[in-house]
């Protein structure tokens, strides 16, 4: 099966491909310890995609490949110090009792593999076709207190003040069974692999005949996402929905065909311009960078949607035969 898919893999390759770069906008949401507000930064990637292949007639596959890398994201830790915020009224004004900024950034892989048919189809440049998407995302997100938050006067809180102010929400009891407050709030990296299974709808139209013609993709799908954290030493699984858009313009400057008996080519080069939006939503749960060794029923209040976004322009090269 490996080497099939393998040869099956390189024939793709072989007869058609595309490589795209794009820069745009990365946001994060939720699911941490701490953040509640959606967070944005810059991100570059990097695509390998066959858009769409015809394979016996109306049959089609199309494939995508993205790798991503995002700046540095920084957040303060709102929900914690939503919860100090009283308490800190009543303490001097040179000892708040803050969690510190925590910087994140994101980087991985992203990969979707569209199965269809094209229930309108008059050539490679005019067709409109439906598939099941089957796609897997790796991403992985670093976390770690950023560099400048003790000069932003930020104090990481003492054990006693869980135990005095959390009791409101949780059973302290539980608190000192299962906290572990050897360190609070240091570097981690949180691993996520995710599973995706929807469907996707596929089209493209010449505008300027054997120039210019737009194109366009929208998925969605149901996904199983698998955490881990590395300084919580934690994992869990939920579930979660996956969206994609995706439309630009295709531009090749010459398009010939060329019979070689039963066999018809059409060498093309093309280059594209487009825009791609993608969403990865997860169900409620607290990905705990906070150090704290505590039970799923403690941090249960602290939970959140997490989710993931990304907005991208990005032009592309790519060649068919």
């Amino acid at each position: 099966m490996k080497i099939w898919l393998s040869i099956l893999c390189i024939s793709s390759i072989l007869l058609s491909s595309e490589v795209e770069y794009g820069v745009g906008t990365f946001s994060l949401k939720g699911g941490f310890l701490g953040l509640t507000n959606k967070i944005s930064t810059d991100i570059e990637s990097f695509s390998l995609v066959d858009r769409h292949t015809n394979i016996f007639s109306n049959l089609f596959y199309s494939y995508e490949f993205t790798w991503y890398d995002s700046k540095v994201l920084r957040a303060m830790e709102y929900t914690y110090n939503d919860i100090t915020g009283d308490i800190n009224d009543l303490l001097p004004s040179d000892f708040p009792l803050t969690i510190p900024a925590m910087d994140y950034r994101m980087k991985g892989l992203d990969v979707n593999l569209n199965l269809g048919y094209d229930i309108l189809h008059q050539d490679q440049d005019n067709f409109l076709g439906i598939g099941v998407l089957l796609g897997v995302s790796a991403p992985w997100i670093d976390s770690s207190q950023s560099i400048n938050s003790v000069a932003e006067s930020s104090a990481v809180p003492s054990f006693d003040f869980y135990l005095k102010n959390l009791n409101s929400i949780v059973d302290t009891d539980l608190i000192t069974d299962n906290l572990n407050t050897d360190n609070l709030f240091e570097d981690s990296e949180t691993k996520i692999m995710e599973y995706k299974l929807g469907l996707s709808l596929n089209f493209q139209k010449t505008l300027i005949s054997n120039k210019l013609s737009i194109y366009g993709l929208a998925s969605y799908a149901k996904q199983k996402a698998y955490i881990k954290n590395s300084y919580a030493d934690a994992k869990f699984s939920v579930n979660g929905t996956f969206q994609q858009y995706n439309i630009g313009l295709y531009f090749t400057p010459f398009t010939q065909k060329y019979k070689l008996g039963w066999l018809t080519l059409s060498p093309r080069i093309y280059a594209t311009l487009g825009y791609r939006y993608s969403d990865w939503e997860l169900d409620k749960m607290t990905i705990n960078i906070s150090g704290l060794q505590v039970s799923s029923d403690i941090l249960s209040p602290f939970d959140m949607k997490f989710g993931m976004e990304t907005s991208v322009t990005y032009f592309g090269i790519g060649y068919s035969f």
